[in-house]
This record gives C-alpha cells, structure tokens and sequence, in this order.
C-alpha cells in the first residue's frame, strides 16, 4: 500500500504537473508595445483609439558591395525581385525598379518571415540569389539593402570607316580615338584608339564591366 506521505507527495507533483502544463498552454506569447496608460476613476466611461503597425512600406534597395554608404541609381523594367522564407518559400515578388528602389507593401507576419532576397536582370550588375535579408526600419517603412557587384569585364567594340564626304572615297591613316564622355580633348588622354587601314577601315575594343558613355573624335578632319 502506498503512504499517506508518498500519496501527499505524488498528489503534490502532480498538480505541479498540471499546473505547468495549463500555464504553458494558456501562456500569452509574443512581445508587447505599450499603446498608452491611463488611470480609471470608478464609474468612469473612457474610450481611445489605438492604431498598431500591421502594414508596412517595403522598400527594396541597391548598393555596391564595397559602398556602405552609397546607393545605386538606375531604372529597369527588367528587374525582378524575389523575397523568400527560410524554407525557401516564396513571400513576395516584384517586377521593375525605378531609381533603383522597388517598392512593396507587406503585412508584419509575411515580413517577419522574410530571410534571404533574390534579384534578377540588374543590367550592369551579376544577378543575386538567396542573399541574406537584414531588414531596417524608420517608423512605418522598412528597408532591404541588397549588396551588388559589377559583371565581369567584356570585350565591347566600335568600328566603322572612314570616307571622305564629298568623294566617298575610303580615307587612309585618319586617327580615331574615343574618349571618356564630356572628357577635354586638349589635356585628356584618348581611352583607345586606331589608325585607319587601306580601306579607311577602324576598330577599336574596349573591356567593361558597367555601361560606358564615350566621345568618339577624328584628328585633323573636319567631320560633317
């Protein structure tokens, strides 16, 4: 037979038992934001609105990543954003970026579950995949920065002849040179060059890795 002692023992434990198991059922999870304070008279009627962040202004953003600083400024209609969840899940998706930013609006429990980002087609820049999403705030907007870094360099080209205007006649040794955009063709150095062949035939090659505006000059010629 058991003990009056082990009985009270065992009772003891398990209403214990019982208890933790309620507490933790009934428990309130989550954390809370103070709406206001107020002290209540008796008998007194006061009523006040509450207004709570349950929407937010997502704001998608470009950076390169050697700039902590900086942000990109391009337009496309191309782009495609892709936000998932940790289990790789998709939570949003977007297409086309002005000035760099895409825009989103996003409820607090999708945007909670958002851990890594996607971007598709970013022109001058490799596409990102699965980059870790750190988010920032500033009242009703939250940010995602996503770090980028420049296409490896290709070989890019200008070519073409030269002829004179009013013979059509193909132009031999005419100096053609390409320089930086806006550059002062008195003190700048020409990016490349090229001497024209027997045929008033140029070519010249370029290695970029971002799109590059150029002036394009003749030497000594007057160009109609």
């Amino acid at each position: 037979m058991i003990s009056r002692k082990v009985f009270v023992i065992l009772m003891l434990t398990s209403i214990a038992t019982i208890s933790i198991i309620l507490a933790n059922t009934f428990a309130i999870t989550g954390f809370f934001s103070k709406a206001f304070d107020k002290t209540l008279s008796p008998g007194e009627q006061y009523g006040k609105n509450i207004t709570i962040r349950q929407f937010y202004n997502l704001t998608v953003r470009f950076q390169k990543e050697t700039s902590s600083t900086t942000y990109l400024t391009f337009d496309s209609n191309d782009t495609v954003i892709v936000l998932k969840d940790a289990t790789g899940n998709e939570v949003a998706r977007n297409t086309g970026v002005i000035n760099a930013k895409m825009y989103f609006l996003i409820d607090k429990t999708n945007l909670d579950r958002i851990t890594t980002v996607s971007a598709l087609n970013l022109g001058d820049y490799e596409d990102v995949i699965d980059q870790q999403a750190n988010k920032t705030f500033s009242g009703t907007t939250s940010y995602i920065t996503v770090k980028v870094h420049n296409k490896p360099p290709l070989p890019a080209r200008i070519f073409g002849s030269v002829t004179d205007e009013l013979t059509g006649n193909a132009v031999q040794s005419a100096f053609v040179a390409a320089f930086d955009d806006n550059a002062d063709t008195s003190i700048a150095t020409p990016i490349n060059s090229s001497l024209t062949d027997v045929s008033g035939r140029y070519s010249m090659q370029f290695d970029i890795n971002v799109s590059k505006a150029l002036d394009v000059y003749v030497r000594d010629y007057e160009v109609s």
